[in-house]
């Protein structure tokens, strides 16, 4: 799972984009941070449990639409049986050591708000264009950098990106495409979708002209001097 533990964590990580698709993911705390930690969780399929006496409005919204399970008691072992992730997210820091050893007797990862470092997992910074996810780190080194980073990307890629990824899909499932492309070498191929002039598309994309970004796509695809 990783060469670090929850008391001698290793200073590398590796990015990992995962779909949890009916998973089982623990918040032990409900306050604010655990919140932002764990709801966008919800978004990608996870089975979310949270473990609070008490919990910040957002949980307790959650929780009275159905969309997560509130424990509303303080944490036990068992609560982490058949988790794959853990977010150890409350206000002691002795508490949270305790989720992330017990997380680690079960080689379940572990993400703590409080000593990034310690735990065994991170929740990067992220930004979402439809298909298109953009995520950044400090590997807890320098949190509101990364958040500085966040905000940098959130201006710099806006929503004509997730449209240019979805015309990228499009493409690929365009039978005539397939068939212009079938019968080349993949270094043929790669060229083939490096000669699509991204800048020159997203300036399409940005005024609404959607079929001259695919016809200009497409020409490019289909080129017999690729």
């Amino acid at each position: 799972m990783t060469s670090g533990t929850a008391d001698n964590p290793s200073s590398a990580t590796v990015p990992l984009f995962v779909r949890f698709d009916g998973a089982r993911v623990v918040s032990v705390g409900a306050g604010p941070v655990a919140a932002s930690k764990a709801l966008p969780l919800l978004d990608a399929g996870a089975d979310l449990v949270v473990v609070a006496p008490t919990a910040s409005p957002d949980i307790a919204r959650a929780a009275a639409a159905g969309r997560l399970t509130w424990h509303r008691r303080g944490f036990q072992e068992a609560d982490l049986e058949g988790a794959v992730l853990v977010i150890a997210a409350t206000a002691d820091p002795e508490r949270n050591a305790a989720v992330a050893r017990a997380a680690a007797d079960r080689a379940t990862l572990c993400v703590r708000v409080d000593r990034g470092g310690q735990g065994t997992a991170a929740l990067a910074g992220v930004v979402r264009r439809g298909a298109l996810t953009l995520a950044v780190s400090t590997s807890d080194q320098a949190p509101a950098l990364a958040r500085h980073l966040r905000t940098e990307l959130d201006g710099a890629y806006g929503p004509e990106w997730g449209e240019l990824v979805a015309l990228y899909a499009e493409l690929r499932s365009d039978p005539e495409i397939a068939d212009a492309l079938a019968g080349l070498t993949d270094v043929q191929r790669r060229a083939r979708w490096r000669a699509i002039p991204v800048p020159d598309i997203l300036r399409l994309i940005r005024t609404g002209r959607h079929s001259d970004a695919k016809r200009v796509a497409s020409a490019c695809l289909s080129s017999s001097s690729g």
